[in-house]
């Protein structure tokens, strides 16, 4: 455990986790070297986007982000992106809280001989035992054999046909007739230190910064980094395009923008600093990191989505959602109060000179920092209205108070009840006993306007001008229902008039049809009578013909 009475940057944790597969192979066991070449390395992420051949270089590339030699490593659907770790760099998290390691003055001739020295220091564990886990070279890496990993046996294992996303929804604690491969994870937990971007003469000044601030940078980093994934991978929030591979190195890309040791405008004390014109720059720069690390949608992919800078739009709080899992809120929080310690280094209007004065916790006894810390102006004080999250600097507190949603004011209308400022207008209209209301029986011609409260009392005190006003109005439905039999008695009779004169009409129309079916039949029996009139006439010249040669 670390000491309570240390910086609150150092007392920042995160968990690094690695998997380590193989595949079996008949005659020889489990082994990595039976991995195929599409399938994920020996170490690798969770997702197998990002693999590894040895654990040294796996766990030095998650330290330090370093998961890519030539911008972006992009592994395939099934297979990983083996990647190197060539290019150092240290972006805040090590396994050690302080710098260490065997080398010397007479063993460092060189840069290189340096960087294998401090790769070698993060690579050992704290626990130089003869255990196996350092006998196999895991870098101080422990297998994850608790219930809360899932199922696996007694070293961490669980077993699967194969690396793919759905087979590996269902692990099993035993080897199956049809698993093929295992994999574990192997965790160990990396703390934060603020000397890898800061001397600790800045950094171990106050940890209190202003709270207005340090929520600028962090939303700026998270919006940074969300809008870069999305010109990454298009605005589909599917699961496959946020990838390790994807979003790994656009987070080194983002830590390495922010540069933080150098964004202090004022050269000493004495030079005059505004530092929120700094934070401006540090936003103005985080805004452009996706169209400058990875460009904006091209023509392209205007062409296979006319829409898609609206679809960005939309898709960007569900992204953010998304990869907040790679770079957290206490990450964000601890890199944007390093900003403000480096931008505000020399005027300290945005965090106070007072050294650790924040990082007691009020648990320490060192009364003189817990005097500090009650005194900080930057002290982080929790909103003391119910429901409301805020956490604010102290002397922002008044400010916050006089605009807060969750504080409770009396009704403007004066009733005597405490309502939220967010739900004031909600409960001057719809819920506030004073409120005007109209009378329930302005349907019948009532129009008076009382107070909420008042309402029954006038519905007792006007009942005999409501029952005159129904009454009333009873006489005027009576009238109106006599009018509307009337007229409905008249619609009656002209529709039977009408029907009766329609079946007068078709009938007249039947006795067209067959007198013109008859004229049609009669004109096709005399044209048949024509055609036998002529054959009798000639037969009948036939005959007489026969006759005069039967003479001669």
């Amino acid at each position: 455990m670390m000491s309570a009475t240390l910086p609150h940057f150092h007392q920042l944790e995160r968990p690094i986790e690695i998997y380590e597969n193989e595949r079996l192979w008949l005659g020889r066991g489990f082994s990595k070297k039976g991995l195929l070449p599409t399938e994920r390395g020996p170490f690798s992420t969770q997702d197998g986007s990002l693999s590894w051949k040895t654990m040294k270089e796996a766990s030095l590339a998650l330290l330090r982000g370093n998961v890519g030699s030539n911008g972006l490593s992009v592994g395939g659907e099934n297979g990983g992106s083996h990647v190197s770790t060539t290019k150092r760099m240290r972006r805040g998290w090590s396994f050690h809280e302080e710098n260490g390691g065997h080398a010397t003055p007479e063993t460092i001739n060189s840069e290189e001989d340096l960087n294998r020295a401090e790769d070698e220091y993060e690579c050992t564990s704290e626990n130089n035992g003869n255990d196996v886990e350092n006998e196999l070279d895991y870098c101080g890496f422990a297998p994850c054999a608790g219930a809360e990993d899932g199922p696996t046996d007694k070293d961490g294992w669980s077993y699967f046909p194969d690396f793919s996303p759905q087979n590996l929804l269902s692990p099993s604690s035993k080897r199956g007739i049809l698993d093929f491969v295992r994999r574990r994870k192997l965790r160990r937990v990396a703390v934060f230190r603020p000397d890898h971007f800061l001397p600790r003469e800045v950094f171990d000044k106050c940890d209190f910064c202003d709270s207005k601030g340090v929520e600028i940078l962090s939303n700026a980093m998270l919006d940074a980094l969300a809008l870069a994934s999305l010109f990454l991978t298009g605005a589909s929030n599917s699961p496959k395009d946020i990838t390790d591979s994807k979003i790994l190195p656009l987070k080194a890309k983002l830590i390495d923008a922010l540069s933080i040791g150098k964004n202090c405008s004022s050269d000493s004390q004495d030079e005059p600093c505004n530092p929120w014109s700094d934070i401006e720059r540090v936003r103005d720069r985080l805004s452009t990191f996706a169209e400058n690390e990875v460009g904006r949608p091209g023509v392209f992919m205007h062409m296979v989505d006319p829409d898609v800078s609206q679809h960005v739009v939309s898709a960007m709080p569900k992204r953010k959602i998304a990869v907040s899992k790679y770079l957290d809120k206490n990450e964000r929080l601890a890199l944007a109060k390093l900003l403000i310690k480096d931008i505000d280094r020399y005027s300290f209007k945005l965090h106070c000179k007072v050294e650790s004065c924040g990082s007691t916790n009020g648990e320490s006894e060192h009364t003189v920092g817990i005097a500090a810390t009650r005194l900080c102006e930057f002290r982080l004080v929790t909103c003391p209205n119910e429901n409301c999250p805020a956490v604010i600097s102290f002397k922002y507190k008044d400010d916050h108070d006089s605009e807060c949603g969750f504080k409770r004011l009396p009704c403007s209308n004066g009733c005597g009840e405490a309502v939220p400022r967010n739900q004031m207008n909600d409960h001057v209209k719809t819920r506030c006993i004073l409120r005007p209301a109209e009378c329930p029986l302005k349907c019948v011609g009532c129009n008076a306007v009382v107070q909420a409260q008042d309402t029954s009392r006038h519905l007792n005190e006007s009942a005999d001008q409501h029952l005159i006003l129904v009454v009333n109005r009873m006489m005027e439905y009576q009238a109106m229902f006599k009018k509307m039999t009337a007229k409905i008695a008249l619609l009656e009779e002209k529709n039977a008039r009408l029907e009766s004169e329609l079946k007068t009409k078709v009938a007249g129309l039947s006795s067209k049809n067959e007198a013109h079916a008859v004229s049609n039949d009669l004109k096709k029996v005399t044209k048949r009578l024509n055609i036998l009139e002529g054959t009798c006439r000639t037969e009948f010249k036939k005959v007489q013909q026969d006759r005069r040669n039967h003479v001669k």
